[in-house]
C-alpha cells in the first residue's frame, strides 16, 4: 500500500483544498494559507519519497509509473506556484475570481503531476486537458479587456495544439498497437507522423518557433501574476509530456534509427530557430514584459536542445533538462512578480522605471539582478548550471553546442541594460509588499539551489 502514497498524499491535499478554497470567498487570507499548505505538503511530500527511493516502479495497473525525473517535474511546479501565489496575495483579495485562481493553480498541478508519472496515453490526455484548461481560464481571471483578449488567444493556440495532440496520440497508439507509452513499433512511417503531429502540439504550448506567434501578447497583456503562472508552470505543462512520450518510445526502441534521425534532426532545427529569432526579438524591446516574453523563445530553444538530445545522451539530456526546468521557473515567476511590484511604484514596465532602485531597494535590487544573471546563465546562479548540463549533452554534436553558447552570450545584450538600470541613479521608492518577499524568496532559491546544483545532476543521473 505504501507504494501508493507518493501519488495519493499530493492527490489529497491538492484536491481538497482546491475545492474547499471556493467557499472561503469572505476569508481570503485563510485561502491563501490553505493553498501554500496544500502546496508544501506537496512539496514536502515529494521531496520525502524521493529521498525514500519510491521510483522506478508502476502503480494503479502501470497507468502511472513513477520516475526520477517525474519528482522533479512536480517539485519545480510546486515551487514556482508558490511564488506566485505568495506573491499576488495582497492582489488577489480584490479580484473577484481570487479565490479561482488558487484554486485553478492547485488543479494545474494536479494535471502536472500525472503527466510526469504518465505512462498511459489516456492518462496524457485527461493530464494534459486538467492542466492546460486552468492554464487557460488563470491567463483571463482578472477579466479585464486586456487579460480576457490575451486569454482568448491563449485559448484558440490551446485548442490548435490540442487537435493536434489528438491526432498525434492516434497515430502513436496506431502504430503501436497499445495504450501504453512503451510499445514496440510496427509501423514506423505513423510513429514519424505521430511524432510530428504530438511535437507541434506541445511545441505549441511552450511557444518555440515557429510556433510562437501568440506569446508575446499573452505575456504582455494579460495580468502580471497570471503571467507569471503560464510562463512558469505553463511551460512546465508543455514540456513534461513531450519529454515523457519520448523517453519511453526511445527507450524501449532504441535500435530504430527511423526514431533515433526524426528525433534528432526535427528537435535541433527547431532549438537552433529559437534560440537566433528569440534572441533577434529581444534584442529591440525597451518594455520589461516583452523582453521577458521574447528571451523565454529562447530559453526554450535550449530545453529543446535537451529533448533534441535523447536518443544520444539520455541521461544527461534529462537531467540538464530537469535543473533548467527549475532554473527557468523560479527565474521567471520571481521577474513577472516583480515586475508587477515595480508597476505598481512606478507606474512602467519599461525597464528604464528600475532606475534608482539600487539605491533606493537594495534588496530587491539584488534579487532581480540574480534572477536576470539566472537567465543569462552566470556562475554559480543556478541558470548557469542548468545551460551548462544541456549543453552538456550535445557534446557529441559540437556545432550545437557552440550555437547553444554563441546564443547564450548574445543574451548579455538584454539582460544586461534592465540590470544597468537598476544600478543607474534615479528615484525609486522602498515598499514592502507580498511581490517583493516572493522575488526574495525566488532570488535565494536560484542561489542556494545553485551551490547545491551539482549533487543534484549526480542524483538524476
Amino acid at each position: 500500500m505504501s507504494e501508493y502514497l507518493p501519488i495519493i498524499i499530493p492527490s489529497v491535499f491538492l484536491v481538497i483544498p482546491s475545492i474547499a478554497i471556493l467557499y472561503m470567498e469572505k476569508r481570503f487570507s485563510t485561502a491563501v494559507y490553505t493553498a501554500v499548505i496544500g502546496l508544501l505538503i506537496s512539496f514536502l511530500s515529494f521531496t520525502l519519497f524521493f529521498s525514500l527511493g519510491y521510483y522506478n516502479y508502476g502503480v494503479f495497473n502501470n497507468a502511472l509509473y513513477l520516475t526520477k525525473f517525474g519528482y522533479f517535474i512536480a517539485i519545480s511546479s510546486l515551487i514556482a506556484t508558490i511564488l506566485v501565489v505568495l506573491g499576488s496575495s495582497n492582489d488577489l483579495k480584490n479580484w473577484e475570481t481570487g479565490t479561482s485562481f488558487l484554486s485553478l493553480s492547485l488543479l494545474t498541478n494536479i494535471g502536472v503531476i500525472y503527466l510526469a508519472f504518465a505512462y498511459n496515453v489516456l492518462v496524457i490526455f485527461a493530464s494534459w486537458a486538467i492542466a492546460s484548461a486552468a492554464t487557460y481560464v488563470i491567463a483571463m481571471l482578472k477579466k479585464d479587456y486586456q487579460s480576457v483578449e490575451a486569454g482568448v488567444k491563449y485559448l484558440v493556440m490551446g485548442l490548435l495544439s490540442s487537435s493536434l495532440m489528438i491526432i498525434g496520440l492516434a497515430f502513436f497508439v496506431t502504430a503501436g498497437n497499445t495504450l501504453y507509452l512503451d510499445p514496440v513499433i510496427s509501423y514506423q512511417p505513423l510513429i514519424v507522423l505521430s511524432i510530428i503531429f504530438f511535437s507541434i502540439a506541445f511545441l505549441f504550448k511552450i511557444g518555440a518557433f515557429p510556433f510562437q506567434g501568440w506569446l508575446p501578447e499573452v505575456y504582455s497583456l494579460a495580468d502580471r501574476f497570471s503571467v507569471g503562472f503560464v510562463s512558469s508552470v505553463g511551460k512546465i505543462v508543455g514540456i513534461e509530456p513531450l519529454l515523457v512520450i519520448l523517453y519511453y518510445l526511445i527507450q524501449d526502441n532504441s535500435s530504430s534509427q527511423v526514431i533515433y534521425l526524426t528525433v534528432v534532426i526535427l528537435f535541433s532545427i527547431i532549438s537552433v530557430l529559437s534560440l537566433i529569432f528569440g534572441n533577434i526579438s529581444a534584442f529591440s524591446r525597451k518594455d520589461f514584459a516583452q523582453i521577458l516574453a521574447y528571451s523565454s523563445i529562447t530559453q526554450v530553444g535550449f530545453m529543446v536542445i535537451g529533448i533534441a538530445m535523447l536518443p544520444v545522451n539520455m541521461n544527461i539530456a534529462i537531467s540538464g533538462l530537469m535543473v533548467y526546468l527549475l532554473s527557468y521557473s523560479i527565474a521567471q515567476a520571481g521577474l513577472f512578480v516583480s515586475l508587477s511590484h515595480v508597476e505598481k511604484i512606478t507606474g512602467s514596465s519599461y525597464f528604464e522605471s528600475f532606475r534608482g532602485m539600487s539605491s533606493g531597494d537594495r534588496v530587491l535590487a539584488f534579487s532581480m539582478t540574480i534572477l536576470l544573471l539566472s537567465l543569462l546563465g552566470i556562475p554559480p546562479i543556478l541558470g548557469f548550471w542548468a545551460k551548462l548540463f544541456v549543453l552538456e549533452s550535445s557534446f557529441s554534436q559540437p556545432w550545437l553546442t557552440i550555437i547553444g553558447f554563441i546564443n547564450s552570450a548574445i543574451s548579455a545584450g538584454y539582460y544586461i541594460p534592465p540590470i544597468r538600470e537598476i544600478f543607474r541613479e534615479g528615484q525609486f521608492k522602498k515598499v514592502d509588499s507580498p511581490e517583493r518577499d516572493s522575488v526574495i524568496v525566488a532570488a535565494v532559491l536560484s542561489i542556494a539551489l545553485g551551490i547545491i546544483s551539482p549533487l543534484i545532476f549526480g542524483v538524476l543521473v
